[in-house]
């Protein structure tokens, strides 16, 4: 198996979301897994133009000459696609929303129906693949605010965005409270060691079972602290 993570934090390998990552991919070696962390912010990759030169012209051809055909290489022989990114606004990082839409240079123009009724691209990854499934998606965001349900918006996206690559999201890790992963106070390491191990064992069930066991998600979701504390610490400058 091989597990591609593309961390889309414009701090790279200083976010927390490199933490996050990193910690899973560990797990996912454990069990035997090909794992590879892609950083955006090391590479450059512009803006979509949108101008379907890679849909009518030349096609899966982009006109920019940047690192993203690089950075699409892994690809070709994934079988689990990660995607890591800060919360900003409710949604994924302006740098991984760039990197998503310039995926569209490798997807089809063609349109049929799904299962419900409702258009969606053809699955350009079975027919040029010769049957394989496009990869599953795992997607490990952290956010400022606390409480799971700040990450709504993004999971409705990553789902309506599986629902048209032909594939699915077998996994979802969302850490309120990001900042506190990278504080490095004393008193706040045992939980942030702690939490890691979770993040492992997680990254260990992704390899070996296309998802997260339900008893390590529930650990995952939980409060690294109470949410009136960090709040309360938030607002009074506590953690800088």
């Amino acid at each position: 198996m091989k597990i591609v993570a593309y961390n889309g934090s414009p701090k790279g390998k200083n976010s927390a979301t490199h933490m996050m990552l990193n910690e899973v991919l560990k797990g996912a070696k454990e069990e035997g897994a090909e794992v590879v962390n892609y950083t955006l912010s090391e590479k450059t990759i512009h803006h979509c133009k949108g101008c379907l030169h890679c849909w009518y012209v030349e096609k899966n051809k982009c006109v920019l000459k940047d690192d993203m055909e690089e950075a699409i290489a892994h690809f070709e022989d994934m079988d689990i696609l990660i995607l890591g990114t800060p919360l900003y606004f409710d949604n994924v990082s302006g740098m991984l929303k760039v990197f998503l839409d310039r995926c569209i240079a490798y997807g089809s123009y063609f349109i049929e129906k799904d299962s419900h009724g409702e258009s969606k691209h053809v699955d350009a990854f079975k027919e040029k693949h010769h049957g394989k499934q496009a990869p599953r998606i795992v997607v490990i965001s952290n956010g400022g605010f606390a409480e799971h349900s700040q990450f709504k918006a993004l999971d409705y996206m990553m789902d309506r965005m599986a629902r048209n690559m032909s594939t699915e999201v077998v996994a979802k890790i969302f850490r309120g409270q990001g900042p506190l992963l990278m504080l490095g106070h004393e008193q706040l390491k045992p939980m942030i060691d702690q939490y890691k191990l979770v993040l492992q064992q997680a990254g260990r069930e992704i390899a070996a079972q296309w998802g997260i066991d339900p008893k390590t998600q529930l650990q995952l979701d939980e409060p690294l602290i109470p949410v009136e504390q960090y709040n309360q610490q938030i607002n009074n400058r506590a953690f800088t």
